[in-house]
Parts: structure tokens; sequence; C-alpha cells
């Protein structure tokens, strides 16, 4: 009885571990996503976007813009929360709706699209 409880508590225990060492969501990409935007590090914001993405918006075009959001998002007070609500993954792709909360009150919904690739969920281009 006592190896029997032993094993059932390995087997929880390696469950747990492969949970925490799962690989983030396409909610906490999104998230990664602002967070680095709001401090104006485009180069990690940029590693959460999909290649196709980077393509078509250009790295002066990708800068420009970032900046802006951060301009944007800091005028706004920083970001005091990322909801997200609404989430359909399948199994390549997930699109998600999102609800920020800015420091000032401000609240906005907004939605996107991500893909799976290797390294992981990226953000894609809304259609």
């Amino acid at each position: 009885m006592k190896k029997m409880i032993s094993f059932s508590l390995l087997i929880l225990f390696s469950f747990t571990l492969m949970k925490c060492g799962s690989s983030p969501g396409p909610g906490d990409t999104v998230k990664e996503f602002f967070d680095a935007a709001e401090n104006n590090n485009v180069e990690a914001a940029s590693n959460l976007l999909a290649p196709e993405l980077k393509t078509l918006l250009g790295e002066k075009k990708l800068e420009k813009a970032l900046g802006e959001q951060s301009k944007e998002i800091k005028e706004k007070g920083g970001i005091s929360d990322i909801e997200i609500f609404d989430e359909k993954i399948e199994e390549t792709s997930a699109t998600l709706k999102f609800k920020i909360t800015y420091g000032n009150g401000e609240v906005k919904e907004d939605k996107a699209k991500l893909i799976k690739t290797e390294d992981g969920w990226k953000i894609g281009a809304s259609k």
C-alpha cells in the first residue's frame, strides 16, 4: 500500500513538472508582446511576431510602430492588466480576444490571430 501511494505521488509530481515546463500559450504570447511594447523592447516584441508579419512590415516600420505604441501606452499610465476572455486554439493557429486596462483606467478590447511555429506561438497578421 505504501509503495502504491509513493508511486501515485511520483506520477502526480511528474505531471506537475510537465505542466510547468510546457511552452507558453497564445495568451501568454500576447501578454509578453505588450510587455515588450510597453518597455519599447523592439527585439523582444519582434521575436513574438510571425516571420511573415515581420517581412510584411519591414524592420523600420516595425520599429516605428512599436515606438508609437510604447509612447501611447506610457501616455495612458502603462498597462495595469491584460485579460484574455476568448481563446480558440486549433492545432497550428489560435484566435483570441483580450482586454487591456491601462493605468489611467481606460479599457481597450482587441483581438489577435496567432500561428504555432517551431519556436512557439507567434502573432500573425489579422485579416
